[in-house]
């Protein structure tokens, strides 16, 4: 199931920008549409949302990072003893940013064909390269249920207005009024 833009999406263009697949369409300040056609379910539109208006393939609001250095971004990790390297490289055909390359390490056998490296200031962690994988030499730290986890427990803490799921019309109404949405 695709990723999906709900109503509080403001048109700044942020996530048709950096989408990959050019799945996501729309006009400068009005709400954007994602095709689920083309849509790959990377994330990379809910990471850079400053509104929170992308909802996952489960419904849930998508973690977001606009305000975060990118280095601060979840980001795919190489486990180089599992990887097969050359021959296998599903995880860099899969990535749909180009941040994965077949390079060299320093381990060497005889029969070593390099292993999956990740370039850090292209990867998204949208997880499609762990996805690929069937090594499990591949993963995304962290994983996307501790950012569920973690959205969760600074709401409580520091009683933001950050859900997982969309609020109905009602809080919106609310949040409008507490001046959280124009």
């Amino acid at each position: 199931m695709a990723h999906t833009i709900i109503d509080f999406c403001m048109g700044c263009t942020a996530c048709a920008r950096c989408c990959p697949t050019d799945a996501i369409s729309g006009t400068r300040h009005q709400v954007h549409v994602i095709d689920p056609r083309l849509c790959i379910d990377c994330g990379v539109c809910g990471v850079v949302c400053p509104t929170e208006a992308v909802l996952d393939e489960m419904g849930d609001v998508c973690p977001n990072f606009p305000r975060k250095p990118r280095k601060e971004w979840p980001k795919a990790i190489v486990i180089e003893d599992n990887c097969i390297g050359r021959g296998c490289e599903l995880c860099i055909q899969r990535c749909p940013f180009d941040a994965l390359s077949l390079g060299a390490t320093e381990r060497l056998a005889d029969d070593f064909f390099g292993v999956a490296v990740v370039d850090e200031k292209k990867c998204t962690g949208c997880r499609l390269c762990e996805e690929a994988c069937a090594w499990n030499a591949i993963y995304v730290y962290p994983p996307r249920e501790m950012l569920k986890e973690k959205a969760w427990s600074e709401n409580a803490r520091s009683g933001a207005k950050r859900r997982l799921h969309p609020p109905s019309s009602q809080q919106r109404s609310r949040d409008r009024r507490a001046g959280f949405l124009a």
